[in-house]
């Protein structure tokens, strides 16, 4: 095969082969299409302003009337959609608070003449300051004690401290 596709006579003669077939089967089905003659209806010739009605009627009607009177299909499903996902209906829909999240990281403790400030979210603080929800109680030279709703914890220096409060127990402390 490998022969006969590296002769030039050979796929010369194929290629005229293709080319013959090709317009033979294009002429074949030209020439069935003009050797008819078209019918001729002996029904009347509907007017522009006529449009036959689904039952076989026809009526006057103007085109934004009949597009009104158009039944549009129902919705197809998307192919393209996720299977797993649901669609909320605006009954259902509820908003969903976001957790609230307080971070503090100790970067470092400075004492100096009996006065400690710390450096907490790249930001100096002192002891009673709060960042967020979160309160400085106390600090030492190993860290710094915090106190929350939660509690209370100790944060060592350069590590870090998050408070996460779940979104139900916003919504019940901010309703009375």
């Amino acid at each position: 095969m490998r022969k006969l596709l590296n002769n030039p006579w050979f796929v010369t003669a194929m290629s005229l082969l293709a080319v013959a077939l090709a317009w033979s089967s294009l002429r074949s089905t030209d020439s069935s299409s003009t050797g008819q003659t078209a019918a001729v209806s002996t029904e009347p010739v509907a007017t522009e302003t006529e449009q036959p009605l689904p039952g076989g009627t026809l009526t006057s009607a103007s085109p934004s009337e009949i597009l009104k009177q158009l039944v549009l299909p129902k919705p197809t499903r998307d192919p393209f959609a996720s299977r797993n996902s649901q669609t909320a209906t605006p009954a259902e829909a509820t908003v969903e608070l976001p957790d609230l999240v307080d971070t503090a990281h100790l970067t470092g403790i400075w004492t100096q003449n009996g006065a400690t400030l710390l450096l907490i979210n790249d930001h100096v603080a002192k002891v009673g300051e709060t960042i967020g929800r979160l309160t400085i109680e106390s600090a030492s030279q190993d860290g710094v004690w915090l106190t929350h709703w939660k509690g209370r914890d100790f944060l060592a220096v350069g590590k870090s401290f998050v408070l996460r409060t779940p979104a139900r127990m916003q919504a019940s402390a901010s309703t009375p």
